[in-house]
């Protein structure tokens, strides 16, 4: 099975997986990115913070940008509408 990197992307800096996540293909990995995508916003809530335009960067064992996950896209739909407007 292939590794994954899920990196956190801020817009400034890069905060690198080191470790990477075996798994059985890219839909699992991003996957594996939107579920930490929710912890991250649950903790965000839970101290009053936004998270801002962070995105996971998806990469292979080769260190290749395959995909990215935007921290909205964990969120529900109706819920990213109404903070937008």
């Amino acid at each position: 099975m292939p590794r994954f990197f899920l990196h956190i992307d801020n817009g400034f800096q890069c905060i690198e997986d080191e470790e990477g996540s075996v798994l059985p293909d890219l839909a699992a990995a991003r996957n594996e990115a939107l579920t930490s995508a929710r912890q991250l916003w649950a903790a965000a809530i839970l101290q009053q913070r936004d998270l801002g335009r962070r995105r996971f960067v998806i990469s292979d064992a080769d260190g290749v940008e395959i995909d990215s996950v935007e921290m909205d896209e964990a969120l529900p739909s109706n819920l990213v509408e109404r903070l937008r407007s």
